[in-house]
Order: structure tokens, then C-alpha cells, then sequence
């Protein structure tokens, strides 16, 4: 039951997303990005993403603080973290 709510969600998201990105790109491209599977749509996601530089992801001074403190937290006590696979893992049980 939640799954199919979950489904729902993101696919008033996705649809909501087109929405507003039909307003900036062009008709005939929108089309083609809404004709991908969602692995093709994540693979483009990340294409557009790694083009962009540093300067073209511009950050307020409380987000910087707060990145550089979580930083610092990282670097002090190494031993405190939890890889990317435990965290997904922890993540995909309460989802469940």
C-alpha cells in the first residue's frame, strides 16, 4: 500500500518537475527527456549536473558554515561515520 502511495508521489513530482521545466526548455526536448525510462532520466540528471562548476552552485554564508562545520565534525572523529552502503541500507528498512 505505501509503495503504490510512494509511486503516486513521485509521480506527481515528475510530473509537477515537467511542469515547471516545460516553462524553460524547449517543447521538443521536454518531450524527448519525458520519453526516458527513469534510469536514462537519472543517467541525464547527473549529465547536467556534473557540467556545472563549482561557481554555478552558489551557497549562502549560514549553508557554507554549516557544510564547513560538518566538515570539521568528519575530520575530528572519523569513527563516527557510517559509510554510503549502512546508510542506504538503514534508509531502505524504514522505507519498507
Amino acid at each position: 500500500m505505501f509503495e503504490h502511495m510512494r509511486s503516486q508521489a513521485l509521480e506527481l513530482d515528475w510530473n509537477a518537475l515537467c511542469a515547471i521545466l516545460g516553462l524553460m526548455i524547449d517543447e521538443s526536448l521536454m518531450a524527448k527527456i519525458v520519453s526516458l525510462n527513469p534510469a536514462d532520466r537519472l543517467e541525464l540528471i547527473g549529465a547536467v549536473w556534473d557540467s556545472l562548476s563549482p561557481n554555478d552552485l552558489p551557497i549562502t554564508d549560514a549553508e557554507k558554515a554549516l557544510l564547513d562545520a560538518r566538515l570539521a565534525d568528519m575530520e575530528s572523529n572519523p569513527n563516527d561515520q557510517s559509510p554510503w552502503p549502512e546508510v542506504k541500507t538503514r534508509l531502505e528498512r524504514l522505507l519498507r
